[in-house]
């Protein structure tokens, strides 16, 4: 493995990364995400609404039927023309809920059927309510009176779950004008102020003032529901808006970064210089087990091998940078440092090395996995690099050279892991590693002590 500081991106999944921070994609992805939820939604809510209907149906028969027997047995008294309007408001819930319910599949719904289905939900109560008042002969003023006006907010709050905000402005308008119609249209006239033609006072429960009040609120009521129903469609928006920045961003960015940048972590953005722990792992001659090999196996073995290195990474809480061939980056302290930082990431080592002694153990692997491991702590820029066409997070610094040169330095010393003197001093047992050289390493001009553990790694 190389120690280059840079590894290429994919260019389509940059470019991503880029235009996600500039935001234009992002933006337009998520709205064509909650374009297609609400596609989805629209059929489902219907068909729930048609099956809301049925259930309404059902609910009013069951109901006329035992108040008119409860009735009878306790008053002597019959629900009577009530009755009727009840089976008929029943049938009618029952007949569009069946019709919607039939329509409501995506290769039969169109979109016009959601304004068809309210029309014909308003218009049913309308006509009960005008058959309820012109029975008993009553004014316009007793619009109130007709049980099936208490049947409004139901029809609104149903109608809520189309999520359409203009469909359900629709119903508030026809219910609106539809109600003020009725008690306008009466052949019976309007009494402004029951009490002065000579009626009881009672009646005054029904009057213009009041009626207006009422009216007003059940608009508003109405107007509640539509403006409940924006909320949901932004925030629904908002959520598709974080959540695709975030999968955007974990697609080119380690797990562990991409909610921080996401949540607008600028000091991330900008880059920052700070302590870390960087550790390079290494396959040894993965040239030779290669050669034997089929790709479709090969891809086989090594994403075994790198779900047991970012299993173990995370048992030591650290995260994998970025896999670079047949090896890993691994960053310990990033982006918050904290005290055993260097500790973790030797206890790393030893415990990746038993792990991949346990692998060889079960024959798995189509022979045996050398690898090598090279840990030191030093000062590192790390953060977002490059402009909005190629971007990518990184680690910079001389640190991450002395790491991978002490990766490689393993194949010379014959040991499995080598790391520098300032990572054991991090340590929580130096005495469990042995000084094994000094040397400047490949390329660099100022020597350091390195050393590997005092017993191999998993034994003792």
């Amino acid at each position: 493995m190389q120690p280059g500081l840079r590894v290429q991106q994919n260019p389509r999944h940059e470019a991503a990364a880029g235009d996600l921070f500039a935001n234009p994609l992002a933006a337009p992805l998520a709205g064509d995400l909650v374009a297609g939820l609400m596609r989805r939604h629209e059929v489902a809510a219907e068909r729930l609404i048609g099956w809301l209907r049925v259930g309404i149906g059902t609910c009013v028969f069951v109901t006329v039927i035992a108040a008119n027997h409860l009735l009878q047995e306790l008053a002597g008294l019959s629900l009577g023309i009530f009755q009727r309007n009840a089976w008929l408001a029943a049938l009618g819930f029952l007949a569009v809920g069946a019709v919607s319910i039939v329509l409501a599949v995506p290769q039969r719904w169109r979109h016009p059927y959601a304004y068809l289905f309210m029309a014909l939900d308003v218009g049913l109560v309308l006509a009960i309510t005008v058959l309820a008042l012109g029975e008993r002969g009553l004014p316009g003023n007793a619009v109130p009176s007709a049980p099936i006006v208490w049947a409004i907010p139901l029809v609104l709050a149903v109608g809520a779950l189309r999520y359409d905000v203009k469909v359900q402005l629709a119903a508030v308008a026809l219910l609106g004008l539809g109600l003020v119609g009725i008690a306008a249209g009466l052949e019976h006239p309007l009494v402004l102020d029951p009490a002065a033609a000579g009626r009881p006072a009672w009646t005054q429960l029904f009057s213009m003032p009041v009626n207006v009040m009422r009216l007003t609120l059940l608009l508003l009521a109405g107007a509640a529901t539509a403006f409940g129903i924006v909320r949901s469609r932004r925030l629904l928006a908002s959520a598709v808006r974080d959540a695709v920045g975030r999968a955007s961003l974990s697609r080119f960015l380690p797990a562990e970064i991409a909610p921080r940048l996401a949540a607008g972590d600028a000091a991330l953005r900008r880059g920052r210089r700070q302590r870390a722990v960087i550790a390079f792992v290494d396959i040894r001659d993965s040239t030779g087990m290669a050669e034997g090999m089929d790709p479709e196996g090969l891809s086989r073995f090594f994403t075994a091998f790198r779900t047991r290195i970012l299993a173990c990474v995370r048992r030591h809480h650290g995260f994998v940078d970025k896999f670079i061939g047949d090896g890993a980056l691994i960053l310990f302290g990033v982006p918050d440092e904290g005290g055993d930082d260097a500790a973790r990431a030797l206890a790393f080592a030893q415990d990746l090395v038993g792990i991949v002694a346990a692998w060889n153990e079960t024959r798995e692997p189509p022979r045996a996995v050398r690898i090598g491991i090279g840990i030191h702590v030093g000062e590192v820029f790390c953060g977002i690099v490059g402009d909005e066409e190629r971007m990518e997070f990184t680690v910079l610094g001389d640190a991450v050279n002395v790491a991978a040169r002490l990766e490689r330095a393993t194949k010379r010393y014959g040991a499995v892991v080598l790391a520098s003197e300032a990572a054991i001093a991090g340590s929580s047992d130096p005495a469990a590693w042995r000084e094994v050289g000094r040397e400047p390493l490949a390329g660099r001009k100022e020597a350091i002590t390195i050393f590997a553990p005092v017993l191999p790694p998993g034994d003792g």
